[in-house]
């Protein structure tokens, strides 16, 4: 979504952090397409001239996951990722100014406002300021309440680290059920492990893909990874449901991290959403439209939910970074 116009408006600046924020939409406001594109690689040919080694660190990390946000090649013309970041600048700026608006404190705005300077700027130290270790990914205990009567669903589990993550959180009492949604069989093997060695009870392991329909997709191959996605063809058939038909009670807490179909999984759970106003924790960094349209499905689904955004990586390229709704 584009237009001429800016809903945040200069009257309502209330700290520096809205000022910064109002320059960057501006700047893109100001700016087309092609424009924008000009503008980010400007900047890539700009860290090239001044920082090679870095460049080809930032580089080398996207052509590797170049399915994520897009391949970039400035020796072959090649500018997926440029293109990518420049679309979703330019016509979601609405979204992302709705986003900043929506957002429940200062640091999930500052959070925002350093992802989309990144965008355009390649400047690491906007993500050396969001770097924060003190909580466990997905487990903001500022944000996140529970109590014995928790259903936790894990979209994406893994090989149940983040199971383990929620018990060194919140204690082995703090839960009533758990639910540990994954895909490739030598993974399920780890969380199964996983529940032996910390003697947990009540935990369930669903051998299923989450999405926006019940139906049959195939794993690529068998492997150990967090970094694999459902495929129309490929060598493992999976069964793919709707959490809506696949849990059948009171849930209170969903995580996901579903490598960038976090979309279609949230489609799939919209009863559970409106009935029951769970608790949500998503991966929101694995493309970039799941940053604005994420919230902007939860909010048609619930618009009583506040947003809160946090980051657990590195300092090389944004990545994990969380949206919660509470």
């Amino acid at each position: 979504m584009h237009s001429n116009k800016s809903i945040i408006k200069p009257e309502s600046f209330s700290t520096q952090l809205d000022k910064e924020f109002c320059w960057v939409m501006d700047f893109i406001k100001q700016r087309n397409f092609l424009q924008m594109k000009e503008a980010i690689k400007f900047n890539f040919n700009y860290l090239k001239n001044s920082n090679l080694v870095k460049f080809n660190l930032i580089v080398n990390y996207y052509n590797k996951y170049k399915y994520l946000w897009g391949e970039i090649d400035f020796e072959k013309g090649i500018y997926e990722l440029i293109s990518n970041r420049a679309q979703a600048l330019v016509q979601h700026r609405e979204d992302f100014e709705w986003l900043y608006n929506r957002l429940g404190d200062h640091r999930s705005k500052r959070i925002l406002m350093n992802i989309l300077s990144y965008w355009l700027t390649n400047d690491d130290s906007k993500i050396l300021q969001l770097c924060d270790n003190y909580f466990l990914q997905y487990f903001d205990l500022d944000l996140i309440k529970i109590d014995k009567s928790e259903v936790f669903v894990d979209v994406g589990a893994y090989i149940g680290d983040t199971l383990i993550e929620y018990i060194k959180a919140f204690g082995a009492d703090s839960y009533k059920e758990i639910y540990c949604y994954e895909i490739v069989p030598k993974n399920i093997e780890l969380i199964e492990k996983n529940i032996k060695l910390f003697n947990l009870q009540n935990v369930f392991i669903k051998d299923k893909g989450v999405s926006n329909k019940n139906g049959i997709m195939y794993l690529p191959q068998d492997i150990v990874s967090s970094i694999i996605t459902l495929a129309e063809k490929g060598e493992k058939e999976i069964e793919t449901v709707k959490l809506d038909d696949d849990i059948i009670k009171k849930v209170s807490f969903i995580k996901m991290d579903i490598e960038g179909s976090e979309e279609q999984a949230l489609l799939g759970c919209r009863k559970l959403i409106k009935k029951y106003h769970p608790k949500l924790a998503l991966a929101v960094y694995h493309n970039h439209k799941d940053l604005w349209k994420l919230p902007r499905i939860i909010d048609k689904f619930d618009p009583t939910y506040k947003f809160y955004l946090r980051y657990y990586g590195g300092n090389l390229v944004p990545t994990e970074f969380v949206l919660y709704a509470i």
